[in-house]
């Protein structure tokens, strides 16, 4: 039986908690305990491995899977909600072409479906502010412009990706264009990158920054809130 190894952060207290499934790039559950997020987790995993099948990739959502902390932090800002500071064992190995090519896949896939989910959405509906939460204009706009700070993270400046993300921030584009011509700059620059590229850590006095840990945080994140919009549409993410 597969086990999945668990990388967590929260606070000292173990109160809000993000759980990443390393081994599922982009996998991840969340809630406002530690506790609560573990017992999130199977029921990520399998919605991720649907995902996954549903593109062709060679995975079996209704296989039986056990799971296990391998790495808990709990020093850093913003714990349980992305922490710049939560760097884990993984995502300090060089990243292999294999590996890469395999990445690029999955930023299309996720790209597509974020933009599948809201492509027959109107204007209006698209601006309309639910009772709970932010309209779906303002989740996509998040996603837009955080998107580029993830990648420039450990490479530097990418000034074409800071100009759409900036487009998207500032309305100055339509939002899912902007966000299918954003990715596609993603892609462009990641297929550039070179060897020494991908096996560099950039350490800084707080912060390890390596393009697995760009890659890990660019798929969660969209899955995140792809999942988020999926729940107010009461569609599948």
């Amino acid at each position: 039986m597969r086990t999945y190894k668990l990388y967590l952060e929260s606070s000292p207290q173990r109160k809000t908690t993000l759980v990443h499934v390393i081994e599922l790039l982009g996998c991840t559950a969340n809630a406002k305990t530690t506790a609560a997020a573990l017992e999130a987790t199977p029921e990520a995993i399998v919605a991720y491995l649907r995902y996954l099948k549903r593109h062709g990739e060679d995975v079996d959502p209704g296989a039986a899977f056990r799971t296990r902390v391998a790495e808990h932090i709990t020093k850093g800002d913003f714990l349980g909600q992305g922490s710049p500071q939560a760097v884990y064992a993984p995502d300090l190995k060089p990243l292999s072409t294999t590996d890469l090519e395999k990445f690029l896949r999955w930023l299309e896939w996720s790209r597509a479906d974020l933009l599948r989910l809201v492509s027959g959405v109107g204007d209006r509906e698209l601006h309309n502010e639910p009772e709970r939460g932010r309209s779906l204009y303002n989740i996509l706009r998040h996603v837009g412009e955080t998107e580029p700070h993830y990648l420039t993270a450990s490479l530097g400046p990418v000034k074409s990706l800071t100009t759409a993300g900036n487009a998207i921030y500032h309305g100055r584009v339509e939002i899912r264009e902007g966000l299918r011509v954003e990715r596609q700059l993603v892609i462009e620059r990641l297929r550039a990158l070179t060897p020494e590229e991908r096996r560099a850590n950039r350490r800084t006095p707080r912060r390890t920054r390596t393009i697995r840990r760009s890659l890990r945080r660019t798929l969660e994140h969209e899955w995140e809130h792809r999942r988020e919009i999926a729940a107010q549409l009461d569609r599948a993410a």
